[in-house]
């Protein structure tokens, strides 16, 4: 490795984050559609294979550290409102609508409305843990919601961040490792798991503490290293890291030595892979397939609906006296989710958010589209 004039950013959308967003959804649709072969011969073999796709959810966190450092450098305290309420109207709009359609879908409707203060809807909408004491927090209202808890209060670390000019990134160090350090385990027992219970209130301090948070610090990494001079020279060399990465992270995954989320779990993999992408993209021209493209750009559309298709798709089947527990299920059921997301994609991201963009400044503060499909 060398320094080098410091290569031209790219201003357009960087295919190969969308191809890492197209493989991180998946993997997570995959790891809920092997559920349709419990109880089945099927089912240690959905288990094995399948199980791994949830670790397209820290693929996930540390893909948002890097597009949140990206996105907003040499910005300061003048943007951090402007980031916000880019950040707002980017992940509420949907879930909010994802929420009512799974109240009136999946939970009986209007006396499930009724009843938000007992059920969880209202904590939700707000992204505050349903119970804040059994983390990573998988019992939301929305089940997929748990994810966007630890997505939001890292915006709001970031934003704190950015308040402090030329001392931001010191900043946003401290305020993470400083409050995973909140948790006694993290510095007496050296715990990482991310299922441990810091038993702290309020709610957020919870949140905090959970060592998951750091996964975002991983992708935050790879974006510095992405816009600093330093690139490899060798295409030869950045193909052979490009393999061993993706071999290491094959083995180690299918070997089981990482078998849940976490900095020292999957998000360990999922970091190196990051920062060895942005490494090598500085030298090699990495060519995505236009279907990874699409389905990088409906990635959060397919996250927040496929668990509401899943489920009334075996309602129907079971209903009309078919099976719903066979591969071909899988793979039907997964086809049918990508279509309602784009769906969803095309309604609610696309003409509701983008709608909300264009209000008066006083409403919605972010005026235009944006230019691309990162942020």
């Amino acid at each position: 490795m060398q320094q080098v004039a410091k290569p031209q950013v790219q201003q357009y959308r960087l295919e190969w984050v969308q191809a890492l967003r197209a493989v991180a959804c998946l993997g997570v649709v995959f790891t809920h559609a092997r559920y349709f072969l419990f109880g089945t011969p099927e089912w240690p073999v959905a288990e094995h294979w399948l199980t791994l796709g949830a670790a397209g959810v820290d693929l996930f966190f540390v893909i948002s550290g890097f597009i949140m450092a990206y996105t907003t450098a040499g910005q300061g305290r003048a943007e951090v409102g402007s980031f916000l309420r880019r950040r707002l109207l980017r992940v509420w709009p949907p879930l909010a609508v994802m929420v009512l359609v799974w109240a009136f879908t999946m939970n009986g409707g209007l006396a499930a409305l009724k009843a938000a203060g007992s059920n969880g809807l209202l904590r939700t909408l707000l992204l505050v843990p349903a119970n804040s004491h059994v983390p990573p927090y998988f019992e939301m209202f929305l089940p997929v919601a748990w994810t966007l808890v630890f997505e939001v209060y890292f915006y709001a670390v970031f934003a704190v961040s950015m308040c402090f000019q030329r001392w931001r990134w010191l900043v946003l160090h401290a305020l993470i490792v400083g409050g995973v350090l909140l948790d006694p385990a993290a510095w007496l027992g050296w715990s990482m798991s991310p299922q441990h219970d810091a038993g702290l209130r309020p709610a957020m301090l919870n949140v905090a503490s959970n060592p998951l948070v750091l996964e975002f610090l991983f992708g935050v990494w790879a974006a510095w290293l992405y816009r600093s001079p330093w690139c490899l020279t060798s295409r030869r060399l950045c193909w052979h890291l490009l393999l061993l990465v993706v071999a290491a992270g094959s083995w180690y995954s299918l070997a089981r030595y990482w078998s849940f989320h976490g900095p020292l779990g999957w998000g360990l993999y999922a970091g190196a892979l990051v920062l060895t992408l942005a490494l090598v993209s500085k030298t090699l021209q990495l060519r995505v397939p236009p279907v990874l493209l699409w389905l990088g750009s409906i990635s959060y559309s397919l996250y927040l609906t496929h668990t509401c298709t899943q489920q009334l798709l075996i309602r129907y089947v079971e209903a009309q006296g078919w099976s719903a527990h066979s591969w071909d299920f899988v793979w039907c059921s997964t086809a049918i989710c990508l279509i309602v997301a784009y769906g969803f994609y095309e309604l609610v991201e696309q003409r509701l958010v983008q709608g909300l963009r264009h209000l008066p400044a006083r409403f919605a503060g972010v005026a235009g589209r944006t230019s691309d499909n990162l942020i």
